[in-house]
């Protein structure tokens, strides 16, 4: 993968309420889990399962329903502004591709649901509670299922780490502390949560947990069968875009470099990743759901 990484490096409606997306879908989209769980069914573990160490100590006292809650709160605000994009065999391949990677994470405590946002702006957010947003505009940049499997994984491992929860739920205590929520106020707290969250939106998380989501994302691609560095890929095609443009400008603004995440990926691989970076089987189906 370090060799792969170097060449590469040189170059928010239904689906927010859990229900999978029914549409049909053309013919050559299947119709159950993506055929990389094949790719996966023949490549050895190869130690995947010790490279996300640590990921059981999360805090006990924190419950899936206050997280899942917290997450429609937000996202009833980001569906608002920007809808689910009107192409529902979009939705439910990466709906499929997203659920299979996500089968793969060390939480199984919340709904994952992936929602395709309809905006040329290049960008992907992962909200508590299991909720993934990827924009119209970054999908319609991805060549290949390796690389929707890159994106798609690293926002699942933000959820798996509680990246966005954990600093939601610490500002939503200091936003309420000393308030007379009388009674508890579900619409007043969902308002304010709703606020809290589309501020962390536009300000980003700590570059460290970004980079944390990179190594975990890539370990969570490489354990559903996908190409290790598929979201290597993703991040060389994005260094080529200017950082000023109005479709990346959140993305630039809220994420360390693409150079930079492309430097720390090669420096964290391993044997087992490099050995896992080689094209899926399912690679290029990405093209038949355009």
């Amino acid at each position: 993968m370090i060799r792969k990484m170097v060449v590469s490096a040189a170059a928010l409606a239904g689906l927010l309420l859990g229900a999978p997306v029914s549409a049909q879908v053309p013919a050559q989209v299947p119709a159950q889990v993506p055929a990389a769980s094949e790719a996966a069914a023949t490549r050895p573990d190869r130690g995947f399962g010790t490279l996300l160490g640590g990921l059981k100590t999360f805090t006990q006292k924190e419950s899936p329903d206050e997280e899942a809650a917290a997450g429609d709160d937000v996202a009833a605000q980001v569906f608002g502004a920007t809808p689910p994009w009107a192409h529902p065999a979009v939705q439910h391949y990466v709906n499929l591709v997203g659920r299979h990677l996500a089968a793969q994470a060390e939480r199984q405590d919340v709904t994952w649901r992936f929602v395709v946002l309809d905006t040329p702006a290049i960008n992907a957010m992962a909200l508590p509670g299991g909720l993934v947003l990827v924009t119209r505009g970054l999908y319609q940049k991805l060549e290949t299922e390796d690389e929707l499997a890159g994106v798609l994984a690293h926002e699942i491992a933000h959820v798996n780490r509680k990246h966005q929860w954990k600093v939601l739920r610490q500002q939503k205590l200091v936003a309420l502390a000393g308030q007379s929520i009388g009674g508890g106020d579900k619409a007043r707290t969902a308002r304010v949560v709703a606020d809290l969250g589309a501020k962390l939106i536009a300000r980003g998380l700590d570059k460290s947990a970004e980079y944390e989501a990179d190594r975990d994302g890539v370990v969570i691609a490489a354990r559903a069968g996908y190409d290790a560095s598929g979201l290597i890929e993703v991040l060389s095609r994005l260094r080529q875009l200017k950082p000023g443009d109005g479709d990346t400008s959140v993305l630039f603004a809220t994420h360390p470099s693409p150079a930079q995440r492309i430097e720390a990926l090669t420096a964290a691989a391993t044997p087992e990743l490099e050995a896992a970076a080689v094209p899926s089987a399912a690679a290029s189906r990405l093209h038949t759901v355009r």
